[in-house]
């Protein structure tokens, strides 16, 4: 059970840094670049079970989720760059509840 845990946070882990690649190939910016650099963190974090780490994660992706909506949704019609961004965060809220409702990903924190 624990490793499965493990291989779906890795998953989210990895979701995360495509997701600041995407992004930084869409707009090319220093708090993209900075952002690529903030996930390969949160991959490590996630890879070496620092506790409570999945909901920090979970809590991050869900704010990152709510502070964009909006402006998506408002958007869907000038640019098909906002239907991107509003699958990612939609993807962001599968993420973060895996990382806090999977039972797998729990017993692999809190093990």
């Amino acid at each position: 059970m624990s490793e499965t845990g493990k291989k779906l946070s890795a998953v989210v882990g990895i979701y995360i840094i495509a997701k600041a690649v995407l992004n930084l190939i869409l707009g090319f910016s220093f708090v993209n670049i900075l952002m690529v650099l903030v996930a390969g963190v949160i991959f490590v974090l996630l890879y070496k079970r620092i506790p409570y780490c999945n909901y920090i994660v979970a809590v991050y992706l869900a704010l990152v989720f709510l502070a964009h909506f909006w402006t998506n949704i408002t958007n869907l019609g000038n640019s098909f760059v906002y239907w991107i961004y509003l699958a990612e965060g939609i993807l962001d809220l599968l993420a973060g509840a895996t990382l806090v409702f999977n039972k797998n990903v729990k017993a692999y924190f809190n093990d």
